[in-house]
């Protein structure tokens, strides 16, 4: 049980670090609106963006996807320049639930925009379907979804980010 404590501690610190890293090498927010240039690495960040500035979602948190979308964050995708592009992935898979809850849909696109396939496949997702029995509970516990969500991207509160598709 510890141990599970402490991998799910180091995998929060990991993605907050990277994605502290993410802000801190993105454009940054002047008071005046006015976008300044991506620092070469290395050099001293000027302004970090405030979180008040960011989109919220209908719940009041953070939207990192509608940030993105607007421009406000721009995320590299690697430290490395030389590091060849990862594409984006315009891919919705759904996952069927059980009982009267729409089905969920998880969405490629806005993950891959600042995520490597390597992130989540195949060690939190394996790459066939069927092959992943996701509950809620499993969830919860800190896996597959739960790795981010619920720690450093929108909480599992906000049922219908993902319960979105109405059953026919």
């Amino acid at each position: 049980m510890a141990i599970k404590w402490i991998h799910r501690t180091v995998l929060v610190i990991t993605l907050l670090s990277f994605s502290l890293l993410a802000f801190y090498l993105s454009t940054a927010y002047t008071q005046q609106n006015t976008p300044q240039e991506v620092p070469q690495q290395g050099a001293p960040q000027q302004h970090a963006i405030p979180l008040q500035i960011l989109p919220k979602d209908n719940a009041g948190n953070v939207d990192w996807v509608k940030s993105l979308n607007q421009g406000i964050i721009k995320p590299l995708e690697s430290l490395d320049p030389n590091k060849p592009s990862t594409p984006v992935i315009d891919l919705d898979i759904v996952f069927k639930v059980k009982g009267d809850l729409p089905d969920v849909v998880y969405p490629h696109y806005p993950h891959t925009q600042w995520l490597a396939c390597s992130n989540c496949h195949p060690k939190i997702f394996i790459m066939q379907a069927g092959a992943n029995k996701v509950t809620m509970k499993k969830i919860e516990e800190g896996q597959f979804c739960g790795r981010c969500h619920g720690i450093v991207a929108f909480p599992l509160s906000n049922c219908t980010r993902c319960h979105s598709k109405p059953k026919r």
